[in-house]
């Protein structure tokens, strides 16, 4: 079992992370295991230190997530002191809930919306795919996918049942629990936000738009309050300790991106590994801290400067990459491709999917389609298919439902 209460220089506890990077995560549900160790690194720096924000390896005490976003990292140790479970199961137990809360609030939403009962029964399998799906990917991207699955739902029903209290606080409450999410996963309110605001949009029209954008604007703002709180302390607490952050406060996104451009061979990067772009950066200064902003802005420049001059580089990538999603999105949709934009009373329904679905797209285009970067953008494009073809493309469809209009 791992140490959890040294709080002095350790050689030991330092190797013994070291050791535990070349094995597995223990915990039932994936996760890779760089951030399994950041969780237990993250709980030594709660126990000395008294917050999660602090992480201690054995040598230093740092920022936590320094290569990552860090609210995991951070949420994981607190739940497992407030409730005495070891952070494996802290962890298990945390995703099953964020992936079965997810499904049985969408899943209660998308009830209601269709009444027939071989709508219910169609919709059930639906939510069970992607249930099955979040747990087989788990890590940080159920926390981008689940609020997600929970909320479009009902903001659909509401939309569809021209409630306009009931859609607007929907709508805030899903804003406000993504807002949240996206400190575990990067991109989850940029998602949440392109569906919302394209939909109010198209439902409402530009010109009554201003109370429910403001309304979701405000339902951020507590998280981004709560975080700066939380990285003044942290930032205090490690001068404190002759310490300080060095690495930003987010997931490097250039680093990302950069190595992401060797997905197709190529001379200027020559594959997909963290070390291909570690090595970039120290090549050009060895001095810049991994994940610093210093580090992140060589990157950037060389993701510029191969666009500048290598520009078929950045092309065949994107291509190959934007490819792959394109014939996935086709397969996902085929059954339904007489329905896309055919309803002239649900545009806004296919708009907000639309922009939504090509937002989550984003990080397998720039980064890599792997699964766990395409878990959003395959289940978003699932869910959309599965409300056309209830709402069309069986014998019930929306129709049935007795939408209002004004």
């Amino acid at each position: 079992m791992p140490d959890l209460h040294t709080c002095q220089y350790s050689n030991q506890l330092f190797d013994s992370d070291a050791a535990l990077m070349r094995q597995k995560a223990p915990t039932r549900f994936r996760l890779m295991t760089s951030r399994y160790v950041e969780i237990l690194q993250a709980a030594r720096g709660y126990n000395c230190t008294g917050t999660a924000t602090v992480a201690f390896d054995g040598h230093n005490y740092v920022q936590t997530g320094m290569s990552d976003d860090p609210g995991l990292e951070e949420l994981i140790p607190v739940i497992s002191s407030l409730t005495g479970m070891s952070l494996v199961d802290a962890f298990d137990v945390t995703t099953f809930a964020v992936i079965a809360i997810g499904i049985l609030v969408g899943y209660a939403g998308f009830w209601r919306a269709y009444p027939s009962r071989r709508a219910r029964w169609t919709g059930a399998a639906v939510f069970i795919c992607l249930g099955l799906a979040e747990a087989r990917v788990a890590d940080v991207y159920i926390f981008q996918t689940s609020p997600l699955i929970a909320g479009i739902p009902w903001v659909l029903y509401f939309a569809l049942k021209r409630k306009s209290f009931a859609l607007y606080l929907s709508a805030t409450l899903l804003a406000f629990f993504c807002s949240w999410c996206s400190l575990v996963r990067i991109g989850t309110t940029l998602i949440c936000m392109a569906f919302l605001v394209t939909l109010l949009i198209g439902w409402c029209g530009i010109q009554k738009m201003f109370l429910p954008l403001l309304l979701i604007v405000i339902a951020c703002i507590p998280c981004s309050l709560i975080e700066r709180h939380l990285i003044t302390r942290r930032d205090a607490i490690l001068t404190s300790l002759g310490e300080s952050a060095i690495a930003v406060n987010r997931h490097p996104i250039w680093h990302s991106i950069y190595i992401g451009l060797g997905f197709v061979p190529n001379s200027q990067v020559s594959e997909y590994n963290d070390t291909v772009g570690m090595d970039k950066v120290r090549s050009i200064d060895a001095s810049a801290p991994y994940t610093s902003a210093k580090y992140e802005l060589i990157l950037r420049r060389e993701v510029l400067k191969i666009a500048k001059h290598s520009p078929v580089v950045l092309i065949e990538n994107l291509a190959a990459k934007a490819g792959i999603v394109i014939l996935l999105a086709l397969i996902l949709l085929f059954p339904v491709r007489r329905l896309l934009f055919a309803e002239s009373e649900v545009l806004w329904l296919d708009s907000a999917f639309a922009l939504a679905i090509a937002v989550s797209a984003m990080n397998a285009i720039l980064v890599m389609p792997k699964p766990a970067y395409l878990l959003t953008f395959l289940c978003l494009t699932f869910l959309y298919s599965s409300v056309k073809l209830c709402g069309g493309g069986l014998p019930f469809s929306w129709k049935e439902i007795p939408v209002a209009r004004e």
